[in-house]
């Protein structure tokens, strides 16, 4: 025995010949091209942490028939925001100074929301249009949940997620890229809406087919998507002083013909 294990020290001691090096350097060569070619470990992040710091949200919001809404979320490091609906900078519709009292628009509109004439109305109106951007919001940070699994820069991930409702399941396929410059979008896809209960009996006066048919045109149809595009910016201070805020309305009744009016109106920023 002894001298085997001398037998194996001599051989594992001896210099590695030219032919053994030239089988090693493509199996190490190979190793490497494999280990660079697989995809990066996703972090894992907070999402409503980065809704929370970001400069700037865009909510897309499209039915599975019918116009698209898009709305974007302004935030600044003085407490300012600002709701718009519309592509680019958009519509004004909501505007908060320093965390305080709501400004709205009263002359803010979109397709489909309800005609209104009075103050009160269009008030309801632009609370409304805002509701709906920040509804979007919410429900993508509820239906894929606060552990956001980050891909590598430049690059997209997908899972599966599913919620209850009555009587089965909505499923949705998530999408997340992480853009390069850093950019986060969430897209969240309604994929399937699942009925598990069977059909009511004649005696059955709670889970009904009429209940069923009911609940489940109250939820999105298959098709739907949502989408959070999360900007990497910073935050600007505030909202421009010069902005004007003619039609608008305080909630407060302490407004202003510009932002910087309402600011000293209002006194939200001077606590």
């Amino acid at each position: 025995m002894l001298g085997a294990a001398e037998d194996q020290a001599r051989m594992m001691s001896r210099p590695v010949g030219l032919d053994a090096m030239r089988v090693c350097l493509p199996v190490l060569a190979l190793a490497a091209a494999i280990g660079a070619a697989l995809p990066a470990t996703a972090a894992t992040v907070s999402l409503n942490a980065r809704l929370e710091a970001a400069s700037s949200v865009q909510v897309n919001q499209v039915p599975a028939s019918g116009a698209a809404l898009v709305g974007r979320v302004q935030q600044f490091r003085n407490g300012d925001s600002l709701i718009s609906l519309g592509d680019g900078e958009g519509q004004p519709v909501v505007l908060t100074l320093c965390k305080g009292k709501a400004h709205l628009n009263l002359e803010a509109s979109w397709p489909g929301a309800p005609a209104a004439k009075t103050p009160e109305e269009k008030q309801m109106r632009a609370y409304g249009m805002s509701m709906a951007v920040m509804g979007g919001m919410a429900m993508v940070q509820g239906i894929t949940g606060d552990a956001l699994a980050l891909p590598a820069e430049g690059q997209t991930s997908t899972a599966q997620r599913e919620t209850s409702w009555a009587y089965g399941k909505e499923l949705y396929a998530v999408a997340i890229t992480h853009a390069a410059g850093g950019e986060i979008r969430v897209k969240l896809t309604k994929t399937e809406n699942t009925t598990r209960t069977p059909p009511s009996g004649s005696d059955d006066t709670v889970s009904t087919d009429g209940d069923k048919a009911a609940r489940l045109a109250e939820l999105d149809p298959v098709g739907t998507s949502r989408e959070l595009a999360i900007a990497a910016a910073p935050m600007a201070e505030s909202v421009p002083d010069t902005m004007s805020l003619k039609g608008w309305m305080s909630a407060s009744g302490k407004g202003g013909a510009t932002v910087g009016a309402a600011r000293e109106a209002s006194g939200d920023c001077a606590r």
